[in-house]
């Protein structure tokens, strides 16, 4: 008998394993397309502009208002994913447009990360 039961368990706990299985994958998809579907929804809301508002222009003076934080690449790892995350926060606050996040964020760099920069330009532009 305790054998029978064993099998038993055990035949219930491949099912409950492949439920859980199918409910965490369901789970994921349902989190992420809800996390796309607010993201799109939030980007949308900063930058659809009414229909006869006229154009803005976005400056870096507007990205500057809003106080980022300072890039030398002097203070290791743990300073640099700081900066990346109060980075962030800035650019949405200011409502920086996508096309111009580079050119705001490089525009703060200072020392290293300052000279860093500029080779890259001038290598790119090689």
């Amino acid at each position: 008998m305790l054998s029978g039961s064993r099998h038993l368990l055990s035949r219930q706990e491949k099912r409950d394993k492949r439920l859980a299985a199918i409910i965490a994958k369901q789970l994921a998809k349902a989190v992420s397309d809800v996390y796309e579907n607010v993201s799109k929804s939030s980007e949308e809301s900063r930058t659809e502009a009414p229909k006869d508002a006229t154009k803005t222009v976005f400056s870096f003076k507007q990205f500057k208002a809003c106080g980022p934080k300072e890039f030398t690449g002097e203070d290791g790892p743990t300073a640099m994913f700081q900066w990346f995350d109060s980075l962030e926060v800035t650019l949405r606050q200011s409502g920086c447009p996508e096309n111009l996040r580079t050119l705001n964020a490089t525009g703060i760099f200072q020392s290293r990360a300052l000279d860093w920069w500029t080779a890259e330009i001038k290598q790119t532009r090689e």
